[in-house]
């Protein structure tokens, strides 16, 4: 019987490797012109992709010429790729501003942004169901380097594949004569790099990750299996920013701040989490992320259980001086309500004779969108009834259009 299905497999196998395009991206930044030269090229047997159709704000992305049929239509362009492939070119300005500061800047020496910057997300139509098959280039000026989230790129690379049809690059990059460390940590491929000559501490940083990151995956079971850190100083903003398999902070942001919180674990658990949340509940997404950034320091005996105390008593502090709801997006002080609402589920969870907040967490942050309904049904499932925490405080602190 298995002898006469072998060639059926075989055959279904071969189908199935033909079902793709061959998608290759590339980017060259000069920085005397203050732009990166990107373009895609698609490789195909006969119109697999007939077109895509991507985000192009105006005079962020411009200049696109190419193969095929070109149209810009407003803050988006539609590609019509030709049945044989074709190439499209455009430029890409790098800067981007937040405020006074940047969240994506080059100068002569390195640039930091985000790959999804250089390659924008698009929707596209493909003659049956086939799905991309991309590869990366990088190129720069003499002696530069490039670290992504998916390694060094001296060479062309190939993207791992995800659930998407279309995989494009994303994620935090750090290209340019780099500072570069480099650790394996909980099973994961760790990089910190950033501009050479910076006082960028990746030293501590490294050990920071050394006692938390443990206790992070553990909460995060899918955390990453490469993860990249972009420091960099003045003038890029002072926070940090978090993105796939990626993350951005600030040279001089506190590893850990006075009020015993850390926002480089605050986006870690950002990173770590599989899904984005459905529209309306980033209250859930920042609260949680606060929560554990304090607690992953408590866990890992970085922080003490007085100063977990104490922090969790300066959030309830905040949220009750300012009067905060449970809002979308979140403010400092609606995150920090958020904060005191998982404590205190925590709580009840644990009076239950359960591991905490984590029975919730874990399958909430590493399954399917996040969201409200979830939220419930999970704490339900496990306490065998509602959450007295959850109808409480959802009925006192969240706006009831949210809650529609």
């Amino acid at each position: 019987m298995l002898t006469r299905l072998l060639p059926l497999l075989l055959c279904c196998t071969l189908a199935h490797a033909a079902d793709t395009f061959d998608i290759h991206y590339h980017a060259n930044f000069l920085p005397e012109q203050g732009f990166a030269a990107a373009s895609m090229t698609v490789k195909q047997d006969g119109g697999e992709l007939e077109w895509l159709d991507f985000s192009a704000p105006i005079g962020r992305n411009f200049d696109f010429e190419g193969d095929g049929e070109i149209t810009r239509n407003g803050e988006r362009v539609l590609w019509r790729v030709p049945k044989a492939g074709g190439r499209l070119d455009y430029r890409v300005r790098v800067d981007r501003q937040r405020g006074e500061r940047f969240d994506a800047r080059m100068t002569d020496d390195w640039a930091i942004m985000r790959l999804d910057h250089l390659f924008p997300s698009a929707r596209m139509s493909t003659r049956e169901r086939e799905v991309s098959r991309p590869t990366l280039s990088l190129a720069g000026p003499k002696g530069w380097s490039f670290e992504t989230r998916y390694g060094s790129v001296s060479e062309t690379i190939s993207l791992p594949p995800t659930d998407r049809r279309l995989i494009r690059p994303t994620g935090w990059m750090a290209a340019g004569e780099l500072g570069i460390r480099r650790d394996r940590i909980a099973g994961r491929r760790v990089v910190i790099a950033g501009p050479l000559n910076e006082r960028l501490r990746s030293q501590d940083f490294m050990a920071l990750l050394r006692w938390n990151l443990p206790e992070l995956v553990k909460l995060l079971p899918h955390f990453p299996e490469r993860l990249l850190i972009v420091n960099a100083g003045d003038p890029m903003w002072r926070g940090g920013l978090s993105g796939p398999g990626s993350l951005y902070l600030h040279a001089e942001r506190p590893l850990i701040s006075g009020d015993g919180t850390s926002t480089p674990i605050h986006e870690l658990v950002h990173v770590g989490t599989v899904n984005e949340a459905v529209p309306g509940n980033d209250w859930i997404v920042e609260g949680l992320a606060e929560y554990y950034s304090i607690e992953i320091l408590r866990r890992s005996r970085t922080i003490s259980q007085s100063r977990f105390n104490r922090t969790m008593r300066g959030k309830e502090e905040r949220a009750n001086r300012d009067k905060a709801m449970l809002t979308s997006p979140s403010s400092g002080a609606s995150t920090a309500r958020a904060v005191t609402l998982f404590r205190d589920l925590d709580r009840e969870l644990k009076r239950a004779d359960l591991e905490g907040l984590d029975v919730v967490a874990t399958p909430l942050l590493d399954g399917p969108p996040l969201s409200l309904d979830r939220l419930r049904d999970l704490s339900e499932k496990a306490l065998g009834r509602p959450s007295k925490v959850l109808t409480e405080g959802l009925e006192r602190y969240l706006a009831s259009s949210e809650d529609d």
